[in-house]
């Protein structure tokens, strides 16, 4: 069981690597660039639980990134088609299909650390 947990927090800290390395790709790609301070302020958080396991992966980065991704902000309110901004998806497309991603390896992982724990109990 311990191989299912090391691998488990492996798996979420390349996954929230991983997330960063998409965005900036996205930012780049997509021309979301200002001063660059967005591209470089992305933070990783990985809280641990009191059984070693990470429960809670947090990205943080510039707010205005976000209103990037909406097409808003300096004026322009969300949905005014008579707007010079436009919306860069950035973040929410890549985020949700990361996610999703996510949750199939989660259940995978759970799944594979439950057999261990059914296999052990019955063995007893």
């Amino acid at each position: 069981m311990k191989d299912a947990e090391i691998n488990k927090n492996d798996y979420y800290q390349a996954w929230a690597k991983m997330m960063i390395t998409i965005w900036q790709d996205k930012i780049i790609s997509m021309g979301v660039r200002d001063s660059g301070d967005l591209l470089t302020s992305f933070v990783t958080d990985l809280h641990i639980q009191s059984g070693g396991d990470i429960g809670k992966i947090t990205h943080t980065y510039l707010a205005y990134g976000r209103m990037v991704d909406m097409g808003v902000g300096r004026g322009s309110p969300l949905g005014d088609e008579n707007t010079a901004r436009k919306r860069k998806d950035w973040y929410s497309k890549a985020y949700f299909h990361s996610v999703k991603v996510l949750t199939e390896k989660m259940v995978q992982l759970y799944g594979e650390e439950f057999q261990y724990i059914i296999t052990g109990t019955l063995k007893l």
